[in-house]
């Protein structure tokens, strides 16, 4: 019978000696861990002097698992988990002999050997994607990620000989096509609207992204991924033309025979030492192989960014091992609990054999999270007009000096939509303290008819009246709350609608102002367009409301007078670079006479600016194959004969012509028909190109948007003697809200056919 531990009366603990016998040199720090079944660590207790004394009873022990290892210098307990004692080698020792517990640990001497940590100190920076924004009081989840090679040795045998033969159809290095990356789509414009609100159901369909969008850096060097976080969140999209090809480093081939030979083996413990042995080889396929992504991710650190999106910690790994294989994700705290902002792909975002000290750089694409770039007190006395949204700053809308048919555009061509948000900068200080000016207002009125064609009187001036509030910290019994701090609207005086420009000071009590959701902290309005118009539909309002819209901002005393900007000496500037800002140095100029509105005097009154808003829905028809020589069978197919031509049509629409569309045919399941695309603005001729054989044939218009020509059969079928085609028609919308394209006003259609001799 084994030795009963000592135990002690009163304060229950429980004592066993630890036996280094078997490696006595070995003098590093260890503690005993005590874990329960769940998985929660109950208690730790360093060994001294060969002893371990555990606060927990016998009884209490029995029924949990006991660990021995090296202790982690500066390690945070409350962060162990049952995965960071399989990272240190942990030693479990079976603590019962019988009935009897144990009362000595013989350490084995093989896991002593192991027994050297090397510290590792993980640093990084937190930072929004679009505008390179550092992103403050993010909690970002350091894990660890299983070694390649465990993984290969846990899989089953049926999905061990699957992964091998994935490999080895990818080992003679054809290109790798990876998934478009989506442009991030706003939740509907308003996102406390639901869709039904907003959208004609029938105007939405797959929605892939036009061929405009930035193509993404593919595998090159180990710590550069492809960024597919959107690909645990999307539905399959339709793939949009200019795929980027992935170059991965090529694998040395032959490979040698004997490799090849286990490889092929029948034998499964063969086949998987092949694959371990060559497991570095595997890892650039993992991102493309979403069916392997089973790694397991072991969190080892939470921390939080500062307030320039930094984060570091240090941690711990066996210096015979490799370096650390390093997984982040980030939650962001939104209205008042932690929501996950980030997660991608582990295979596509692991930092493989981390390179400690290196910075890792997470770029957040959730419009829900704002970077940490509150508005500032500007010194003088200064209203500046920055943006509207996070990309379309003052320099980017075109004004004076542009044709009148594209003023109120972007400089890209684009109309606006949905939810306007521009964004002012004051002189707070100044302005409130110094000259009581305490209030602004924004208004529009209608200029034009969705056409351009101006209108015979402008619409009435309208006040903006949406909500709009700052978020301030404040310290609560439960920790740190944001409540919000009400700008408007609010009546003063005479007038009515105005909103407060934001204090310089916080409100009592309160610790800081706070920016929890940029489209709402940083928008000094809210021109709801899509609720503009009337109609039974999203769409009939859209089409009813389009045209350019005049904006004016103006100033108030605390007493609710009207301001006059020049007599009060308050200079009116606008940006002069473009958005989104990101790390650049923010310039300004003085605001041209075009963006002024003035008085009798010639004094500057308010600012102004035009848009051109378009809401309107796109439309996608594919019709039915016709042309002469075709005859449709009962089946569906289309027997031809000699000489026989196939006429494609198709309707791109977009009533405005503020769309983009692309028309594709492919034979069988994945062939191109390259010379029957077509692409280009809707309402225009579609664009011919000369870059395949045979070249791409232009479709003739019908205004509006009626596209259609006629093919020898010949031409589609190629090298077939029969085959069967897909048609799929995307048209895009061009309209932005100043953040994303607003891709919920695209639409689709797709058709199909067969062609058969007789």
């Amino acid at each position: 019978m084994a030795k009963r531990p000592t135990v002690t009366k009163g304060n229950p603990k429980t004592h066993f000696k630890v036996s280094l016998v078997q490696q006595p040199d070995f003098n590093g720090p260890l503690s005993g861990y005590v874990f329960d079944t769940a998985g929660n660590l109950l208690a730790q207790a360093d060994i001294a002097n060969g002893r371990l004394v555990l606060p927990l009873s016998e009884k209490v022990l029995s029924r949990t698992r006991l660990f021995i290892a090296p202790k982690e210098a500066g390690a945070d307990n409350s962060k162990l988990m049952l995965s960071t004692m399989d990272r240190l080698g942990a030693y479990e020792p079976v603590l019962r002999d019988g009935d009897a517990m144990i009362d000595e640990i013989m350490v084995p001497g093989p896991l002593i050997e192991d027994w050297v940590l090397c510290r590792c100190w993980v640093r990084g920076r937190v930072l929004k994607a679009d505008s390179g924004g550092p992103v403050c009081r993010a909690r970002v989840h350091i894990c660890e990620v299983e070694k390649l090679w465990r993984w290969i040795l846990r899989l089953p045998e049926l999905d061990l000989l699957r992964l091998r033969d994935d490999f080895l159809r990818v080992v003679e290095i054809p290109p790798l096509r990876r998934p478009p990356r989506p442009e991030p789509d706003p939740a509907p414009w308003d996102q406390k609207a639901p869709w039904s609100e907003i959208l004609d159901p029938d105007a939405l369909g797959p929605q892939p992204e036009p061929p405009d969008l930035p193509a993404i850096a593919g595998l090159g060097p180990r710590r550069e991924f492809l960024d597919v976080a959107a690909m645990t969140r999307l539905s399959p999209q339709p793939e949009p033309p200019g795929m980027a090809t992935i170059s991965a480093t090529p694998i040395p081939l032959p490979m040698p025979p004997h490799t090849m030979a286990r490889l092929a083996s029948a034998s499964v413990q063969l086949v998987r030492e092949a694959l371990i042995e060559h497991a570095a080889l595997i890892l650039p396929y993992l991102c493309i192989w979403p069916y392997w992504w089973t790694f397991r991710c072991n969190e080892i650190a939470v921390v939080n960014t500062d307030a320039l999106g930094r984060f570091e910690e240090t941690i711990y790994y066996r210096c015979d091992s490799d370096k650390p294989d390093l997984y982040f994700w980030v939650e962001y705290e939104i209205a008042g609990s932690l929501e996950t902002v980030y997660h991608p792909p582990i295979p596509c975002n692991t930092w493989w054999d981390y390179p400690c000290g290196t910075e890792v750089t997470v770029r957040i694409d959730d419009d829900r999270v704002p970077a940490c770039d509150d508005e500032p007190d500007l010194p003088g006395c200064v209203v500046q007009v920055l943006s509207i949204g996070r990309t379309v700053s003052m320099s980017e809308l075109q004004g004076d000096g542009t044709p009148v048919a594209q003023q109120g555009l972007t400089t890209g061509g684009r109309p606006f939509g949905g939810k306007i948000e521009p964004r002012v900068w004051f002189s707070r200080t100044t302005l409130r303290d110094g000259k009581s000016i305490h209030y602004y207002r924004w208004s529009y009125r209608r200029l034009t008819e969705g056409d351009g064609t101006p209108l015979a009187v402008p619409g009435s001036w309208t006040p903006l009246t949406r909500t709009v509030v700052r978020h301030f910290a404040q310290l609560t019994a439960g920790g740190v709350s944001h409540p919000p701090y009400t700008l408007g609207p609010k009546p003063v005086g005479a007038e009515t609608n105005l909103f407060e420009i934001k204090p310089a000071d916080v409100p009592p009590g309160a610790i800081e102002w706070t920016v929890l959701d940029e489209r709402e902290d940083l928008a000094s309005g809210h021109f709801e367009t899509h609720k503009l118009g009337t109609g039974t539909s999203a769409c009939a309002k859209a089409l009813d409301a389009a045209g350019k819209y005049q904006l004016k901002l103006e100033l108030f005393k605390s007493t609710g007078a009207l301001v006059d900007w020049t007599a009060e000496g308050v200079d009116l500037q606008m940006t002069n670079i473009a958005a989104p800002f990101g790390t650049a140095t923010v310039t300004t100029t003085s605001a041209p006479a075009y963006n002024r509105v003035t008085n009798a005097a010639g004094h500057t009154e308010a600012f102004s600016m035009v848009i051109r808003v378009d809401n309107n829905c796109c439309r996608a028809r594919v019709h039915p194959v016709g042309g002469a020589g075709l005859v449709s069978t009962a089946c569906g197919f289309l027997e031809f004969v000699p000489g026989a031509s196939a006429a494609l049509s198709f309707d791109a629409h977009h009533p405005n012509g503020f769309a983009t569309f692309r028309f594709s045919v492919r034979r069988g399941v994945s062939a191109q028909v390259h010379r029957a695309t077509a692409s280009g603005r809707v309402g225009t001729p579609s664009i011919p190109t000369n870059d395949v054989t045979p070249p791409v044939r232009a479709y003739t218009l019908t205004p509006p948007s009626h596209y259609q020509e006629s093919f020898p059969v010949g031409e589609l079928l190629g090298p077939c003697a029969r085959a069967a085609y897909s048609e799929a028609l995307h048209v895009w919308t061009l309209t932005t809200d100043g953040y994303h394209r607003l891709s919920g006003l695209d639409s689709f259609d797709h058709d199909g056919f067969a062609l058969t001799p007789p």
